[in-house]
């Protein structure tokens, strides 16, 4: 049985009957040939069908394992789709936030009334001591032991010049206001502010309150130097 796929070679032209080179013989050949040309053709047809026959049949088959294929592929692609399709290629969808219930907080208003600052009350004016004769020959003993001290003096300016200056002076003073000005006896250099002395001069009679300084040496006009009670004047009277 002929495979119908493998192509038949074409059978050999049948060879024309040798003749003479006569004139005559000229429309005998190519009569032979027109009927060899016919003879020819049934073979040529045959092979064309053959090959048409196995072309088709190979299209078939082609077409047959193609839709197999086709079938396949697509089953596989279909399961291999499905397999591969996962939670992790999804969106990753949003948790919802639950509302805030929460009443929202306000600041409760003060109530509390401020208090008026406090300022602390003016210093009490010192008091100043009246003295006794006695008590007024122990600070003149010993003025830096009684630093600070406020007492009331009676006293005669005897020195109140350029050489002490417009705010300091020198007097003899007493505890209390003698009769005549030569009773005062102690030394003592008095200070204070400008103003307050201003009207101040030497042989006044005078009445002051004052804070004792402590000691206070200075040279006396006969090249020596004494030691004295020095005191602040805080207020002062001419008598």
């Amino acid at each position: 049985m002929t495979d119908p796929t493998t192509p038949k070679p074409p059978d050999p032209p049948t060879e024309p009957p040798q003749s003479s080179m006569s004139p005559a013989a000229g429309p005998t050949l190519e009569a032979n040939l027109v009927a060899g040309a016919g003879t020819a053709t049934p073979a040529k047809r045959s092979n064309v069908r053959a090959w048409a026959v196995g072309g088709i049949a190979l299209a078939v088959i082609l077409f047959s394992g193609g839709a197999v294929i086709d079938m396949f592929n697509g089953d596989e692609l279909k399961t291999t789709a499905g397999a591969t399709s996962s939670p992790a290629t999804s969106p990753t969808s949003a948790t919802p936030v639950a509302p805030t219930t929460a009443a929202p907080t306000s600041a409760a208003p003060t109530s509390a009334i401020p208090s008026p600052t406090k300022t602390a009350p003016p210093p009490k004016p010192p008091s100043y001591k009246t003295l006794t004769e006695r008590q007024w020959k122990l600070i003149a003993k010993n003025p830096d032991g009684y630093l600070g001290k406020t007492y009331v003096v009676y006293g005669r300016v005897t020195q109140f010049d350029a050489a002490t200056g417009t705010d300091s002076f020198r007097a003899d003073v007493a505890h209390r206001r003698m009769a005549e000005k030569y009773d005062y006896e102690t030394n003592t250099i008095l200070n204070g502010s400008e103003s307050d002395l201003d009207n101040l001069v030497e042989d006044d009679i005078f009445r002051a309150n004052v804070t004792v300084l402590g000691s206070f040496n200075y040279d006396t006009q006969i090249g020596s130097e004494t030691t004295v009670a020095l005191l602040q004047v805080d207020s002062i009277k001419v008598l």
